[in-house]
């Protein structure tokens, strides 16, 4: 318990310090309170550091002027180390007259002695307070500054936690800003931060006239990289690849990796580089710089790269940051249609079918944004018995009176970032209608299908907010099938398992789609928790008249079930094939010999099967 003479000094300490001084300047208050409450001829703050073995001066008086902040000692010679493990006590009068300290005493020339241990938030040692004078002190003085001492020691500790934490939230914080503005595979800006410096480049071409180039990039057939290496594989090409990229462009032009294997250049100055034939000649020295072979999993393997540009002259007219990556696409598109390996700089006269698209490109925004697209349905069923055990929605849109193909519109939506905004609208109609149909059924062991768009499957907020959108409209989540394909996986795969699996943990059926259609196919199914795979159509076609595809088809169809998931096979048109799956052991199928897409007011509820639990729910 604390006297009354050390609970009055203890009061005296409180203008010493504050709680928003640093640790710095805290240690320098104490050391001067502490040499004029206690003369000794050294007072100091030592910090240990483990690495090298010794004890750091941070902090000190010392009249001998042998010492300077920064100076170090051994610590195993320290005899602060003797204090801090108990050989040693913390106050002594004079450490010479106790035998078991004399020799550590008279090799550091230490009579008097104070030492307190400073630890850090989570209790290791950090460092000292201490003092040490070559002349004794009388019996009890210092003594009674021990309650004062450990009090000092513990108000360093707070402060140096204090701002232990605040360096973790500012490391924590300034990796947060990183990460949304990089790829963290390559550590290039990312999508975000490129269209951020387009912008602003676009806003000095407008006011300034100066010139800017876009190349957009990306790596020609990168699914059968991950296909024969595998995505650790592929993982491994776009470093190596990002890494050849830093070192072809200059220190102020922007590189950037949009996203799987698309990576965009900004070029931004005022020499001849951004002519149209300086552009030229860059595109062909960054293919140059990627055409030598790739060493991957301790293979060579040659990857060949496409590139579209797009240039903004001076006297060009101020674009739209959309409008010039449309030109770049368009032009990245005509490389691969003539050939690939190759650079394509954007001219107005371009006609791909691409270019075309860009015409549908705000009409499509506003649909969905209007909520203009329609949804349709398409049976999936039971084989033995037939019957319909849930639906797959797919989206349908119709243009100035006509309807666009989703061939057409679902390729331009995902070019144009469009995708997550269609696949919250076909989720929003789908739980509608599904409370509709549940309703009217009496039970709510009825199913749909949506299709999940890649990106969405690296979104870590997803899951959350798919699962707020089923349950307010009073629907379980083991009732929706979330359908994805291969590309989904084949950017940021550490990423899309672990969303994979929270969708999987909040009770959604995940379903991968085109399944066959490629080897790593195979790696997914032990990946990512499936609940189905879905055969390609492309097996299907010729199912009744070709044996091969028939023995290929039996193959898909027995791995899949010995790997306890449900299969179901597309693209079913005739009765023959139908005939020819039933006799395979297949259990379930979609396609137009069943039914095709319609509204949701042509669907027959009567051909409904409910299941006998919810469990065995497709």
């Amino acid at each position: 318990m604390m006297t009354a003479e050390t609970t009055n000094e203890q009061l005296l300490l409180r203008p010493v310090l504050t709680p928003l001084m640093s640790f710095g300047e805290a240690s320098e208050r104490v050391l001067d309170h502490l040499r004029t409450l206690i003369p000794m001829s050294l007072w100091s703050v030592t910090a240990y550091d483990a690495e090298s073995g010794r004890q750091v001066y941070l902090h000190l008086r010392d009249e001998s002027g042998r010492r300077s902040p920064g100076d170090s000692v051994v610590w195993s010679q320290s005899f602060c180390q003797h204090m801090v493990t108990g050989a040693a006590p913390q106050i002594t009068a004079d450490a010479r007259a106790v035998p078991q300290y004399r020799a550590a005493s008279l090799a550091h020339d230490i009579g008097a002695y104070v030492g307190v241990p400073i630890s850090t938030g989570d209790g290791q040692l950090f460092g000292t307070l201490c003092a040490s004078d070559p002349h004794r002190q009388p019996d009890g003085v210092l003594e009674q500054h021990a309650a004062s001492l450990e009090l000092l020691a513990t108000l360093l500790e707070q402060i140096l936690a204090r701002e232990q934490l605040q360096a973790e939230a500012e490391e924590r914080e300034a990796n947060l800003r990183w990460r949304a503005f990089h790829d963290e595979l390559t550590g290039l800006p990312n999508r975000a931060l490129f269209n951020d410096r387009l912008d602003h480049a676009l806003a000095l071409h407008k006011r300034d006239h100066r010139p800017l180039a876009l190349l957009t990039l990306d790596v020609d057939d990168f699914k059968a990289v991950n296909d024969t290496f595998g995505h650790a594989g592929g993982d491994e090409l776009l470093t190596q690849l990002a890494r050849r990229l830093r070192s072809a462009v200059r220190t102020p032009d922007t590189l950037a990796r949009l996203g799987g294997d698309e990576f965009a250049i900004l070029l931004e100055d005022s020499s001849d580089t951004l002519t149209v034939p300086g552009v030229e000649q860059f595109a062909n020295r960054i293919l140059a710089a990627l055409s030598e072979p790739f060493l991957i999993a301790g293979q060579r393997f040659e990857a060949g790269v496409s590139v579209g540009v797009a240039n903004l002259g001076p006297e060009a007219s101020p674009s739209a940051a959309e409008a010039l990556l449309n030109h770049a696409d368009v032009a990245l598109y005509s490389s691969k249609r003539n050939g690939k390996l190759r650079a394509t700089v954007y001219h107005p006269q371009m006609q791909l079918p691409e270019a075309r698209d860009l015409q549908l490109r705000e009409p499509l925004r506003a649909a969905i944004e209007n909520g203009d697209i329609q949804d349709f349905y398409q049976p999936v069923v039971a084989l033995n018995p037939l019957a319909v055990v849930k639906v797959e929605s797919l989206a349908r849109w119709t243009h100035q009176g006509r309807p666009v193909s989703p061939e057409v519109f679902i390729p331009l939506a995902a070019r144009s970032r469009l995708l997550p905004a269609l696949t919250t609208l076909m989720v929003a109609r789908a739980c509608d209608q599904l409370s509709r149909w549940c309703q009217t059924l009496g039970h709510d062991q009825f199913g749909v299908a949506v299709n999940m768009p890649p990106s969405l499957l690296t979104d870590r907020a997803f899951p959350s907010r798919i699962t707020a959108q089923v349950t307010r409209a009073g629907l379980h989540p083991r009732q929706f099938t979330l359908e994805i394909t291969e590309d989904a996986l084949l950017g940021d795969f550490t990423t899309a398992r672990r969303v994979a699996e929270e969708l999987h943990d909040q009770g959604f059926r995940l379903a991968l789609d085109d399944f066959g259609t490629g080897y790593s196919s195979l790696l997914h199914l032990r990946s990512i928790p499936l609940n189905v795979v879905k055969i390609d159509r492309g097996f299907t076609s010729d199912v009744d008249t070709n044996p091969q595809t028939r023995r290929f088809m039996q193959a898909l169809l027995t791995m899949g079930h010995d790997l306890g998931l449900r299969v179901i096979v597309e693209g079913v048109e005739r009765e023959s094939q139908a005939d020819v799956l039933l006799s395979l052991g297949a259990t379930h199928a979609q396609g137009y010999f069943y039914a095709r897409p319609a509204p949701a007011d042509q669907f027959d509820l009567s051909t409904v099967k409910q299941p006998l639990n919810p469990t065995t729910m497709l």
